[in-house]
């Protein structure tokens, strides 16, 4: 019996299951059209195969506008990524929209036309401070009990710092030697950069079974101790929309369908129907819902000051100098190609049995001293940035 159990475990077969080898290449739409206040920003994208996770999905080339119920169209121009965005604009509430897209390759899509759902504005967003992290918190309420169904995103900024300084640039547009490796202008540091981390969980709540339309604490986001977010500075923009009941039987059915699922007490994951179709070919699925609306929104700032002294996780990958030397006006390609950074002031000396001088500096990998290469960052501090 043993034995014959032993067989079949070794007969096992590796299988791959239809979703995740199937080619569906459906249109995903993300964005809300803003009736005020805020700037409108589609963006598309294509469904691809789990085995190709790290492949670009973003859609491209595509004609995107806003159309109202009354015959005027606004057009959204291309910004990068599959990003598609349009200045704010104050729409009239009292019409409906749609959104149109004709992708690169002639297809046709467009959603229903939806109504202008009017936010009430956040009344704060705060923070608890607990013993291994800080909990974003929000708190609204909408006094004309009008707004029964909320929706929320946000985006965070963060300053962090790289491993070590670098007061030097290397340029290899000078002729002189001594000239190739120059003192750093502000403007050039590249020892301080700021990230932007958007929402990946789907933040909703109904107030549709209580007396008011109030919300108190609602939980936005949690940052450990440890994250590299709160080393320095740290900043959260958090967005409000209110939004009808189809929508957020949408966005409950997508939540379930993402972030629910793994334990054998959560629900299957079923089909979600959006408001968007396409409609030069009406038999292929389109993933996403439009909604139209006002947007509120409120940004706070947390200083490590703020904060207890919270250990700061260490690099995982120490960095140390090296000094390099050479004869002659060549420099490496060590330097020329970037991958070494120099740190320490140019050494040189003059040698009998060479045609030039010989050159020593200092030297540390690129990615322990230039921050933009951490998390794809950006040296240029926000416009908002306090």
């Amino acid at each position: 019996m043993l034995l014959g159990i032993m067989t079949g475990w070794g007969c096992k077969k590796h299988y791959s299951p239809p979703a995740a080898t199937a080619n569906y290449n459906y249109l995903v739409v993300e964005g809300v059209i803003s009736a005020g206040g805020d700037s409108t920003i589609i963006k598309l994208s294509r469904t691809i195969k789990i085995s190709d996770a790290d492949r670009k999905s973003h859609e491209t080339g595509a004609k995107v506008t806003v159309n109202d119920d009354q015959g005027a169209s606004y057009p959204l121009t291309e910004t990068d990524s599959g990003r598609y965005a349009a200045l704010p604009v104050s729409l009239n509430t009292s019409r409906k929209y749609k959104l149109n897209i004709v992708t690169a390759d002639g297809k046709t899509y467009e959603s229903d036309y939806v109504p202008v759902q009017v936010t009430p504005p956040i009344d704060s967003v705060g923070y608890d401070i607990t013993a291994t992290a800080v909990d974003i918190y929000l708190n609204t309420h909408d006094p004309s009990n009008q707004t029964k169904y909320y929706r929320w995103d946000y985006t965070e900024t963060y300053i962090y710092e790289s491993v070590m300084d670098d007061p030097l640039e290397f340029d290899n547009s000078y002729q002189a030697v001594s000239n190739k490796f120059r003192l750093r202008t502000p403007a050039q540091q590249v020892h301080v950069c700021y990230d932007n981390v958007n929402a990946s969980t789907i933040l909703l709540q109904s107030t549709a079974n209580l007396k008011g339309s109030i919300i108190n604490n609602y939980p936005i986001t949690q940052i450990a101790s440890t994250s590299e977010k709160i080393a320095y500075k740290y900043s959260i923009l958090v967005k409000q929309y209110p939004i009808t009941a189809d929508a957020f039987n949408f966005w409950s059915q997508l939540k379930k369908n993402t972030e629910q699922i793994g334990t054998v007490f959560d629900a299957l994951p079923s089909e979600v129907q959006g408001n968007i179709h396409c409609t030069s070919d009406p038999a292929e699925p389109v993933i996403g819902y439009v909604s139209a609306s006002t947007v509120s929104q409120k940004r706070i700032f947390i200083g490590r000051t703020q904060l207890p002294v919270w250990p700061v996780s260490p690099p995982t990958d120490p960095c140390g100098f090296e000094t390099l030397s050479w004869a002659g006006g060549n420099i490496p390609q060590d330097i020329t190609g970037g991958v070494w950074i120099p740190v320490g002031a140019l050494n040189a000396s003059f040698n009998p049995h060479a045609e030039d001088s010989v050159y020593s500096v200092n030297l540390v990998l690129y990615n322990c001293v230039d921050c933009r290469f951490h998390n794809h960052g950006s040296n240029v501090k926000p416009a908002f940035w306090k």
